[in-house]
């Protein structure tokens, strides 16, 4: 039974109260003080409207709200700085937070349970079918996951196009589905008594053995999230070791891993699958303690902060932790529009079409339009054409179309996603709609408004074919012993 987690309207209150006075003590601006408890008291009513953390809209909203405003918040208290230090404009950028997480409780209150009659993914039902459908999923995953990065440079700089790369780009979220399946298997296996073996191993390793290669933290952190996530859905019960390992692994990522990937990729942003590989091993090697590594990277990033304007912090040393405050990124964008200047659908437009397969539109668009919001932003010179900047929703809303975006945002395009993806996937304990989890709370997180197309219609529409079509062939093959258990508990005999 997945438990909710709601927040009582008690404790609600009360954390807010305490978070404000922390914030005043700092030194805070009331004004600033008073719209963040606007801010964080709708955050905290639309959590509970959407059912906290057992529903799937529940969690990819706690996932936006933390990243763009309540991880920074906590952090600027617990650190004893101003909050409205080091944002270009403060006092407007907290009004825009403020009116648009009211208007997304409003969204929320209205629209939130509203479901579509839409198809569901084929989730394999027998012990024997699970097996089958791991042994698919894994390899063709895997090569293609291969196929995948080999058309790229580092950050994600495509070189060619054919479609190789397009099937290699459909096939490779099987990988992911492995390992949700393979979690979910040992856990039924073992009577819910262990949630990790080789089966789970294997493509958590190679996906975050491609992150690292990649020096993409998102995708080094994604398949322990999934992990994690796949154990919380199935009713899995914590024990101490799964909790020292969770806060031994991120102590080991930000003090580590974190930095230097930031270092390493400098030096391999025009590099082949082969030479990112051997140039991060060379990387690996070439420090000799952890205050080198923080030391080099330190010394890069004081370099660019003051041109790229990204710290939010006091300290240039919390680089990583900045990145989890996405609110200071998005005070450069309602800065650079606060003129009256507004760009519109251009970043929509951009984002959409990158979603158009290359056989297709060989025209397409290469580079999101995160970069094009960098320009805006003023944070990336205009003699970089691939580098992309996350800003959230918040802050693009504005830039596109000012208040009305921040109201009307919010209010319909957050809604969307959650009937889309609520009805196609509201039981998350199944393996294809925990792969949808996965993937939309790791979009949603750093969502803006282009990504709201790829959310409620590409990727929901490429999990359902690739359901389709590897549940619909591993039916036709006969399996000995597929009477052994069943993932569906509800189920007594083989589909």
């Amino acid at each position: 039974m997945i438990r909710e987690f709601q927040v009582s309207p008690l404790v609600l209150l009360t954390s807010v109260l305490v978070l404000a006075a922390g914030e005043l003590a700092s030194g805070t601006g009331l004004y600033f003080v008073a719209m963040m408890a606007v801010a964080m008291i709708s955050i905290g009513v639309t959590f509970n409207l959407l059912g906290g953390l057992r529903t799937f809209s529940g969690i990819i909203f706690t996932g936006f709200a933390l990243r763009t405003i309540v991880i920074s918040q906590f952090a600027k208290v617990l650190l004893y700085e101003r909050a409205d230090k080091n944002l270009e404009v403060p006092q407007l950028t907290i009004s825009i937070y403020a009116v648009f997480f009211f208007s997304a409780m409003l969204g929320a209150f209205v629209f939130g349970n509203a479901r579509l009659p839409l198809p569901k993914p084929w989730e394999p039902k027998t012990y024997g079918h699970a097996q089958r459908i791991y042994a698919v999923s894994c390899s063709v995953g895997l090569v293609a996951m291969i196929v995948w990065e080999s058309y790229f440079n580092a950050f994600g700089t495509e070189n060619r196009f054919d479609e190789t790369r397009s099937a290699a780009q459909a096939f490779s979220p099987l990988l992911l589905f492995a390992l949700v399946l393979a979690v979910n298997l040992q856990i039924k296996r073992t009577n819910g008594r262990h949630s990790f073996g080789w089966g789970v191993f294997v493509p958590w390793f190679v996906t975050m053995g491609f992150g690292l290669i990649d020096s993409v933290r998102t995708s080094i952190l994604a398949p322990s999230i999934i992990y994690f996530a796949t154990c919380y859905v199935n009713g899995y019960q914590f024990r101490k070791r799964h909790y020292i390992a969770a806060v031994s692994g991120i102590a080991l990522f930000f003090m580590f891993v974190s930095p230097l990937e930031i270092y390493t990729r400098n030096f391999t942003r025009d590099l082949s699958l082969r030479e990112r590989a051997q140039m991060a091993l060379f990387v690996v090697s070439s420090f000799h303690s952890l205050s080198e590594l923080n030391s080099a990277v330190l010394g890069r990033f004081e370099e660019s902060s003051s041109a790229n304007r990204e710290g939010y912090y006091n300290n240039a040393a919390l680089y990583t932790l900045s990145r989890l405050s996405e609110i200071r990124a998005d005070s450069n964008l309602i800065a650079s529009c606060a003129n009256g200047s507004r760009y519109g659908l251009t970043a929509v437009k951009i984002d959409f079409s990158r979603m158009i397969p290359s056989f297709i539109d060989p025209k397409k668009e290469r580079v999101g339009g995160e970069n094009y919001l960098g320009h805006v932003a003023g944070t990336i010179s205009d003699e970089d054409p691939i580098t992309q900047i996350e800003f959230s929703a918040v802050a693009d809303s504005y830039g596109g179309f000012g208040w009305w975006g921040v109201v009307l945002f919010p209010l319909f395009g957050f809604p969307l996603v959650y009937i889309i993806n609520e009805s196609m996937f509201g039981d998350i304990s199944q393996p294809w709609s925990t792969v949808a989890l996965g993937t939309s709370f790791l979009l949603f997180g750093g969502m803006n408004m282009g990504r709201l197309a790829q959310l409620v219609l590409r990727d929901p529409i490429f999990i359902l074919l690739l359901s389709y079509l590897v549940v619909g062939i591993t039916k036709m093959v006969y399996t000995k012993g597929s009477k052994r258990f069943l993932i569906d508990p509800e189920q007594n005999v083989e589909s």
